[in-house]
This record gives structure tokens, sequence and C-alpha cells, in this order.
């Protein structure tokens, strides 16, 4: 088998690609053809793409060139197509530790500043770069994440409110930078306007124009198993009053806010809630003497966050602390016990998020 490597020089200056067709057309004009010897390198457009030709005494391997903009160790699994051995993987930049681990599992790869790996029966071509001209197009943020959905439910919990980026930025103590990004994505989405543009003494200010379709996209994205830790008790009461008041004693008033059945039940009322379920401020707190702790059936939850942003949208109802309205609907969505049923009857109330 012959080896070909070598160090690949780039420029300081990095630019950054936006789009498979510019990637594309950018390595068509960036990547030489090579020969060494008898192998010869060529890389040439096709309809629709570009193709990989390597030749050498009576031997030939042509892979498709397949653009993707933001690398992932995704490819590493291997699990569907187009992503394998056939093809050559492309994206602005590669870093080395991802380039390395590609080399491993035999995925051939290449980017814009010179790094190319192809390995076949006969031979294997490893190309290094020495630095980074080009880099890879800045990645949309989610969300609806663990932290950036605190954006979301500032903005929908109060859905007649207007907001400047610094409100936000404060209210939600996330980055300034972060929230440029958010409200980006969300007016280029239509789930928020602009009321007033910034002038030399004021902010611009945002509010929410399609309250339906971005709790709907939020509701899609959402996932229950991924964002709380829950702990189950098997309680003797059945009074949800009751059980509610024994767990503000023994965890505190301020460290509970009410979720799910009891909650919207609170709110508006639809069905006798089947359980009690409250986020917990700590993950020490699931641990409370109220009952004989259980894997499922319990009628008390106790429900521990992975972030926070669940306690900075509350409300007072019958002398409990409530989460939002929004945060009752997606919890009741999770769940059975006609949970969904009483999710949308409490979204389909005309106090909803008000």
């Amino acid at each position: 088998m012959f080896y070909w490597t070598s160090k690949i020089k780039t420029l300081s200056k990095t630019i950054s690609i936006s789009g498979s067709a510019k990637l594309l057309a950018a390595y068509l004009q960036e990547a030489p053809s090579e020969s060494l010897g008898a192998y010869s390198l060529q890389i040439s457009p096709i309809r629709g793409g570009a193709e990989v030709r390597l030749e050498a005494k009576g031997e030939k391997v042509v892979l498709p060139v397949v653009p993707l903009l933001h690398p992932s160790r995704k490819w590493l699994s291997n699990g569907k197509e187009p992503l394998n051995q056939k093809e050559l993987l492309l994206s602005p930049h590669l870093s080395e530790a991802l380039a390395a681990d590609l080399r491993i599992s035999g995925l051939c790869h290449a980017d814009l500043n010179g790094r190319l790996f192809i390995q076949t029966p006969w031979l294997v071509i490893d190309l290094r770069p020495t630095g980074t001209q080009f880099r890879n197009p800045e990645s949309a943020p989610d969300v609806f994440s663990l932290k950036t959905s605190r954006l979301a439910r500032a903005l929908l919990s109060n859905r007649r409110s207007e907001w400047t980026q610094e409100e936000l930025t404060a209210h939600a103590e996330v980055s300034r930078g972060l929230v440029s990004r958010i409200l980006k994505v969300l007016q280029a989405d239509g789930y928020l306007e602009k009321t007033s543009a910034a002038t030399r003494t004021t902010s611009a200010r945002y509010k929410v124009s399609a309250f339906d379709r971005l709790l709907d996209a939020w509701k899609s994205a959402d996932r229950w198993a991924g964002r709380v830790t829950v702990q189950q008790y098997s309680v003797l009461s059945s009074n949800a009053g009751e059980i509610a008041r024994e767990v503000v004693d023994s965890v505190g008033k301020g460290k509970v806010a009410f979720t799910q059945w009891f909650a919207a039940h609170l709110r508006f009322p639809y069905t006798t809630p089947p359980v009690v379920s409250a986020y917990v401020a700590e993950l020490g707190l699931l641990n409370q003497p109220l009952g004989r702790k259980v894997n499922i059936g319990g009628n008390l939850w106790l429900i521990h966050p992975a972030d926070d942003g669940v306690f900075r949208e509350t409300q007072q109802s019958s002398g409990f602390q409530l989460v939002s309205d929004v945060q009752i609907y997606l919890d009741l969505l999770q769940v059975g016990q006609r949970g969904p049923d009483q999710a949308e009857a409490l979204r389909q109330w005309e106090g909803f998020a008000q």
C-alpha cells in the first residue's frame, strides 16, 4: 500500500462558507489535481456536484463529494447513507480531533483548508493543513434547548408584553449575544415582530406575533425525559390540596412550584387531579418523608428540572406557587391520565397565559 502524506500551508485570514453550493464551488477552486509517480488524483465537477477520481496502474476509485456544512461526531456512527467509506465528506473546516477519529473509522474526508484523507485497499492519502483559512458557518441556536427556552418561556408567558434585548437578557439571565441570536431566529421564522426600531436614545422593542405557532414549535421540540428527574411517592391522602400543603411545609415555600394536573385544576378546572406534581429547586429535595417511594403509580410527583427556568415565570393561585400556564401545558402533554386532555382544555381557556 502506498501512503501519500503532506502538510498544506494556508493563509491567516479566515473566510466563512455558507451554503452547500458555495462549499462545492470553493472546493473545486481550491483543491488542485495532483500526481505522484503512477498515482493521480483529480477533483472534477459533475452534474449537481463534484467527484474525486483516483487512478493507478489499472486501479481506479471514484468518490462522490458530499458537502456538509456542519461537521458532526454523528458521522462516526455511520448509521445511514450517504455517510460511508465510498464517499468523500466535505466541510469548510474539520478539527484535528474529529479528523483523527474519522481516519480511524476509515471515513474519507476533506476540508477547504487542504485536509484530505482517502483510504483504499491500495492507497492512503493523508494531507493535513497547518492553518485555517476557511471556517464553518455559525450554527443557528436551538430556541428550545434548556437554557435558551428561558427566552421562549418569558415571551410566551407574557404574551402581550414588549421587550428590549437588554430586558430579556436580564430577565432570563443568559448572555446578550445569545439573546441577539435568538431574536434574529424568532424574527426570521415569523414568531416575533419588532414593534419599534432602535434610536439614538431608545432600544428596539419586540413582541410575540405568532403565539400559537411558537407554542406549537416548542411542543414539537419538547423532550420531558431530557429535562427532568422525577421521584414518585405513594401517599395515603387522596386530597390534592392537602398533599400540596404537605409538600410546601416539607420542602419550603420558596423552593416549590406546582405543575401538571393540580396546577391546571387551580387555573382552569377540567378534571379531578389524579396526581399532585411539583418542581423542587434542588435535587436533594426529591428525598422527602412524604410517603412511600415508588417507580410508577404514585399520586405525588416531585420533579427537579435540569434548568431552573421553570421558576422564572411563576404565578400564585389559592395560596400556591404555580409554574406558568405555558409550562403547565407542556408538562401535561408528556403524561397519561388525561393529561393531554387537560392541557388542551387549559390552552383553549380565554385566560391562558394572560
